[in-house]
């Protein structure tokens, strides 16, 4: 996990200062409470994944928590404020939404 950030953290010209020390692996995703898993080859929704809160910040501690792979490649890069954006859309904006094929969806505070 360690090595793979160090490698993403160069590639992205984030800064990196993580020890082992510096992260607790949960039993379970904080984010969506699935069970984590490591398992030999190819990594699963639920294989433990190092996320970025503040992706900018680079992978420094306190800046860093532990999620499921699901979790974090739904949260890309996106801020909390796009992050809190998508949730309301599809909790509230969906309500008001008007769509009509072949054209944008349009809701009531963009009725353009």
């Amino acid at each position: 996990m360690l090595r793979g950030a160090r490698l993403r953290a160069r590639k992205a010209g984030v800064p990196f200062a993580l020890k082992r020390s510096d992260i607790q692996v949960p039993t379970h995703c904080p984010i969506l409470g699935i069970p984590l898993t490591r398992s030999p080859g190819r990594a699963s929704d639920s294989t433990p994944s190092l996320d970025r809160i503040i992706p900018a910040d680079g992978y420094v501690p306190g800046n860093v928590v532990v999620v499921s792979l699901r979790a974090n490649r739904a949260k890309a890069d996106l801020s909390i404020e796009e992050l809190r954006a998508i949730a309301d859309f599809y909790t509230i904006g969906l309500k008001t939404a008007r769509v009509r094929h072949g054209r944008r969806t349009r809701t009531m505070k963009d009725p353009a």
